[in-house]
């Protein structure tokens, strides 16, 4: 139980840092008069940074152990943080959170590996699904925390918080055990090795699609979450309450908590993990074409959404509790890695392309339906894995 709340704890830093910058960038914004360019700078610098740390730390994770970089990375996050903090203009602010960058993928790469570290095989859905439940808590703690302390007193407060949890969270690491040797690699660090790796994984009959699918998982949930709130408040459900309208978000939040928590009980009921990720695929690319038609209705928004939510975070925990099954043990950091820099590859695109199919359609119709093709995308990748394994299951 102690690895379990350690590895959720690590996967909680990860989610928010990624969402606390939402709810803290209109403050940042007045303090320092940004700019729509800076503005935009500011929220590129971790995720094009953390791209390039993800795909260069995966081989070097393997060599070393998982336990070690989450406590670096726990340690130089909270350093980082703290100095992000004390920042007096918003290129330093920047230079922060490009830092942070280099040092978050220590923590993101690690954890789903360090399960298949310490966690036997029959309970891996279980705790992949305990671990992830920390990004809906994550969502929904940023968006409060990043409000209340940012609008009510300082901007750097959330981030001084975000520091002193990256410091507990590299004390707690610290007394895990270590990797077993039999579970890194031996290969020396060269060219070579990252050559071999990234074909391996592209190349893999099983680890190809699963990043593809993963991929266009990213790629859907921000197509549609990019600007749903904002379609909330702008059409969706304009003249409502924000507290309508946060309990929209706080309900389907808590359905995504669900989701994640209860993904281990409900994935014994298929021979596959993945074919319940199909089911869930297949079925928010149904409920999110209802979102336009229930323009005005928040019991039709908090149901959707909640839907929508259960089954983002249920495929979350079961793709990547599923994934580390797929490779050896020594190679698990470098497709944890790979899975992070799909998913923040992925969000990036689902992001830019939520923005500008909004502008092309104001009632969200255009995102829903785009988000829509993207998930059954998603159904028909992993549908491609689970059939080959019911192929090897008969051999």
């Amino acid at each position: 139980m102690f690895i379990t709340a350690v590895l959720w704890t690590a996967y909680f830093v990860v989610a928010f840092n990624l969402a606390m910058m939402i709810p803290l960038l209109p403050f940042i914004q007045h303090r320092f008069d940004l700019s729509p360019s800076e503005t935009g700078m500011l929220l590129a610098a971790f995720p094009v940074v953390a791209l390039v740390s993800n795909l260069a730390l995966g081989p070097i994770i393997d060599k070393y152990g998982r336990k070690r970089f989450i406590v670096a990375g726990s340690l130089g996050c909270s350093v980082i943080l703290a100095l992000t903090a004390l920042a007096s203009n918003s290129s330093w602010i920047m230079v922060g959170r490009a830092a942070t960058g280099l040092f978050m993928p220590m923590i993101g790469a690690s954890v789903f590996a360090a399960i298949a570290d310490y966690v036997p095989e029959s309970n891996r859905a279980r705790v992949a699904g305990y671990v992830t439940s920390a990004a809906p808590i994550a969502f929904l703690c940023s968006l409060s925390v990043g409000i209340i302390l940012g609008g009510f007193f300082s901007w750097q407060l959330p981030i001084i918080c975000l520091a002193a949890i990256c410091c507990v969270l590299a004390c707690l690491a610290s007394t895990l055990p270590s990797t077993n040797a039999t579970s890194l690699s031996q290969m020396c660090i060269s060219r070579k090795t990252y050559r071999d790796r990234l074909v391996s994984l592209s190349s893999g009959t099983k680890t190809r699609p699963l990043l593809a699918s993963y991929f266009c998982w990213s790629v859907g949930v921000y197509t549609f979450l990019g600007l749903y709130p904002s379609w909330l408040v702008q059409n969706g459900l304009a003249g409502m309450s924000l507290e309508t309208i946060g309990a929209v978000v706080f309900f389907g939040e808590i359905g995504g908590l669900v989701g994640a928590l209860f993904c281990g009980w409900l994935s014994s009921w298929f021979k596959n993990p993945l074919t319940l990720c199909i089911v869930s695929s297949v079925g928010i690319a149904f409920i999110l074409l209802i979102i336009p038609l229930g323009h005005g209705s928040p019991a039709i928004q908090t149901i959707a959404y909640t839907i929508f939510a259960f089954g983002r975070d249920l495929m979350l925990a079961l793709i990547l509790g599923d994934a580390m099954r797929m490779v050896a043990a020594s190679h698990r950091g470098s497709l944890n890695a790979a899975l992070n820099a799909a998913y923040q590859t992925g969000g990036t695109l689902g992001g830019l392309a939520s923005a500008w199919l909004y502008s092309f359609r104001a009632d969200f119709s255009a995102n829903t339906v785009v988000a829509s093709m993207v998930f059954l995308t998603s159904a028909f990748l992993l549908h491609s894995i689970s059939k080959e394994k019911m192929a090897e299951a008969r051999i």
